[in-house]
């Protein structure tokens, strides 16, 4: 089955790819990054390409089954609040477009704990919106990830204020109360939830969505 997956230089995609290698079911895996991709595999076929408006007919290209997209940026990343939306929402709205477009059969979107269409910050506004977006495209099913606060060495950094967030939250990452009321999460295990949901069978007579949010991706099996 094959299975195209954007974000791959990060927490979670980096940690899916590795968990996806590992999927017999998956035995084409394509990535779509801006720089070049430092993992090797039988089963990967390595995409370079910095100009994201190409996405959507790399998708169209590819026709894959699964498409997975844990593409994101920060506020302070991105320059600016609009460009923001264009990469958080844009980009990967532009994906999700594509995909159902090539028949694509299970999407998977890494999103935020907090995310809401109505949320008056930014951020889980943005999250929310896109979330809403891509359910109403009816993929047969779903999959949509809302991790807390990320963990783990990243190969760029988000910004101060992520960093700050990451800084605080993972020495209070081994107690179970942090995991209650923030859910600090670490990418790999983002990943290996996503690879796990993927696995399972689904009913494809009608549209599935599955939304795991915070504390419930530790519970994921």
């Amino acid at each position: 089955m094959s299975t195209i997956i954007f974000g791959s230089t990060g927490l979670c995609g980096a940690a899916f790819l590795k968990y996806a290698d590992k999927l017999d079911a998956l035995n084409h895996l394509v990535t779509v990054t801006r720089r070049s991709l430092d993992y090797e595999s039988s089963k990967l076929e390595k995409i370079v390409e910095a100009d994201s408006t190409k996405y959507p007919g790399i998708v169209a290209a590819t026709k894959p089954k699964i498409c997975y997209t844990s593409l994101a940026t920060t506020r302070g990343a991105a320059g600016s609040a609009q460009a923001f939306v264009d990469i958080d929402y844009g980009i990967n709205y532009d994906i999700a477009k594509a995909a159902k477009e090539s028949g694509v059969e299970t999407f998977v979107l890494i999103s935020s704990i907090g995310a809401s269409a109505l949320s008056p910050f930014l951020y889980m506004k943005t999250k929310g919106r896109l979330e809403d977006d891509v359910i109403a495209l009816k993929f047969p099913r779903t999959i949509i990830l809302r991790p807390g606060p990320l963990l783990g060495e990243r190969e760029k950094s988000k910004g101060f204020l992520n960093s700050a967030t990451e800084y605080l939250m993972r020495p209070m990452y081994k107690f179970s109360f942090t995991k209650s009321l923030f859910a600090p999460i670490y990418g790999d295990e983002v990943g290996k939830a996503a690879e796990l949901l993927i696995a399972k069978p689904f009913d494809s007579s009608k549209p599935v969505v599955e939304i795991v949010s915070g504390k419930e991706l530790f519970e994921v099996k």
